[in-house]
């Protein structure tokens, strides 16, 4: 992957959204056609999460949480390979738990004011697509390109659906489904860091497009305006 990290060559896309949008797997591709680094923010929520629980550190829990963030160790490859103290947690943190308590978690301004300025350093280092809840709003105001992804929760759960279905999982439609609109509504909601659209920001509504329409939405007009 040829990343340029001139200041002439630098951009960053934001691209925010509801969960089940399509993001993380439309940023992937998306980052990988632009020749870009992809870095997926909600898994370092989903990491803190996952990590939090192997130690029983509930999200009331300051002090614990404290001592957990403070001992994390971030590397981010060329590809975009998220580890944490040297762990890939890709399979760990795509459970039910873990997307059941990761709202909890990431809305703890502790927990945001630690990753923050890690997932800034990562996406201004490089020429990025960084996708979350709150890139184009918090992390990258002032990205060159910002998307805001969105979808019915009727058809976000059925994708959630199927790719837990692909993990060995058999997971329940209507629990999904709850979960989902639970989690929009703490998301968007939240006092610290909430799910919001930027005024600028070109939006997506993923509900009747293939996949190969999301990124090619994005691709083409990161191209035509870089």
């Amino acid at each position: 992957m040829n990343m340029n990290s001139s200041k002439e060559k630098h951009y960053v896309v934001a691209i925010d959204g509801t969960s089940g949008s399509g993001k993380s797997s439309t940023a992937r591709i998306v980052a990988k056609e632009l020749g870009i680094l992809h870095l997926d923010t909600g898994a370092m929520y989903r990491a803190v999460t996952f990590l939090a629980q192997e130690k029983g550190i509930v999200p009331v829990d300051a002090e614990g949480l404290k001592n957990l963030l403070s001992d994390l160790k971030w590397e981010v490859d060329a590809r975009g390979h998220l580890r944490v103290n040297g762990r890939d947690l890709s399979r760990e943190i795509r459970t039910d738990g873990v997307t059941a308590a990761v709202s909890d978690f990431a809305r703890i301004p502790m927990v945001r004011e630690a990753l923050v300025p890690i997932q800034r350093e990562i996406g201004l280092r490089n020429p990025a697509v960084v996708e979350g809840r709150d890139m184009a709003t918090v992390v990258f105001p002032n990205a060159r390109f910002k998307f805001f992804m969105y979808a019915s929760p009727e058809v976000r759960a059925k994708r959630r659906v199927m790719e837990l279905k692909t993990m060995g999982q058999e997971p329940d439609f209507q629990h999904v489904l709850a979960n989902l609109i639970e989690r929009d509504h703490i998301d968007s909601s939240r006092q610290h860091s909430p799910l919001a659209k930027a005024p600028d920001a070109v939006e997506i509504d993923t509900s009747g497009l293939t996949f190969a329409d999301q990124v090619a939405i994005i691709v083409s007009h990161v191209l035509n305006n870089r």
